[in-house]
């Protein structure tokens, strides 16, 4: 088996997406990225990656098959990512800009430095783990039932600015299923987290889950339809 074609398969069969799917419908899917092994070398390509615990072949139908788990992962780990249930939390300072234009540089380095070792603490005791940082912000992931309220307090209460008051962030969170690859997160549920975080009061954290009482409907930009949300103010 030439190893590319296998991986092209395992990423034809992701792609598509669907258990038990024909070898005609992977033959379309490679054809559309300008590949077109013809069904006896694609058959040869299945048997090989059936060997390897990559996929299962229906021996009723030998040209329909799926993916194991073991497949799955591989291709995951060769395409763009994995799928992950996660909660995503990002938060920034607010007023951080014009608080760089009065005081310097050097100051707002200390500041985004307190926030980040702040977020790095109250985020890891929350049983998540820093993404990224942002300069005056971050990107973290919490277990998908965890509360963000505390740790979001966490963070508040480690960010103090050098006149003694308390920094305001602007806070969100969303349950969804971001892609994950090399340690980073991206997609429509890192997009959506960013857009409710912009969309939070000072002080506030905006949550699109987790609520009691009747949801806004915000409507967020790049999203067709609103998004129910609950808004929390940061204790």
């Amino acid at each position: 088996m030439a190893a590319r074609l296998g991986t092209e398969v395992l990423l034809a069969l992701l792609d598509v997406g669907e258990p038990g799917i024909g070898g005609v419908e992977v033959q379309d899917r490679l054809a559309a990225q300008g590949k077109r092994p013809g069904a006896d070398k694609l058959l040869v390509t299945l048997l090989q990656l059936e060997g390897a615990g990559h996929v299962v072949i229906d021996r009723g139908a030998p040209m329909r098959f799926s993916l194991t788990v073991l497949g799955r992962d591989r291709a995951y780990e060769l395409g763009g990512g994995q799928p992950v249930h996660l909660q995503l939390l990002m938060a920034d300072l607010v007023g951080f800009t014009s608080f760089t234009s009065t005081h310097g540089d050097a100051a707002a380095h200390v500041a985004a430095g307190a926030l980040h070792l702040a977020a790095s603490d109250a985020v890891r005791l929350g049983g998540g783990e820093i993404v990224k940082v942002m300069g005056d912000g971050f990107l973290a992931w919490l277990p998908p039932a965890a509360d963000p309220v505390p740790v979001v307090a966490a963070v508040a209460a480690g960010c103090v600015q050098p006149s003694g008051e308390p920094w305001l962030l602007r806070a969100a969170s969303h349950v969804g299923r971001p892609i994950r690859h090399h340690g980073d997160l991206f997609g429509h549920d890192v997009n959506l987290v960013a857009r409710l975080c912009a969309a939070a009061a000072p002080g506030e954290l905006v949550r699109s889950f987790g609520g009691v009482d009747e949801p806004e409907q915000l409507e967020v930009r790049g999203i067709d339809a609103a998004v129910p949300v609950w808004r929390t103010a940061i204790p």
